[in-house]
């Protein structure tokens, strides 16, 4: 998430500049958004690799999902 909120907080206060820019250069304009978006697929992608890696690696994980999904209580391992 730290890419995705560094570009935020950049655009954000950089809103100003950046609509003087536009007018002259466009194109520089739309880079830093599509780096903006670029970021935010990353997080995506970020957060589906994990839950795979979980539902994957971790029989816990799997047991808690699937009693979630399920609608059953756990029961206590803890």
């Amino acid at each position: 998430m730290t890419p995705v909120t560094v570009i935020s907080l950049y655009i954000s206060y950089q809103k100003e500049k950046l609509r003087a820019l536009k007018s002259n250069d466009p194109y520089t304009v739309e880079y830093i958004y599509f780096l903006s978006n670029v970021a935010v697929l990353v997080s995506y992608f970020n957060a589906t690799f994990n839950f795979a890696i979980y539902v994957f690696s971790g029989s816990r994980f799997r047991a808690e999902l699937r009693s979630l999904l399920c609608c059953k209580a756990t029961q206590g391992t803890r």
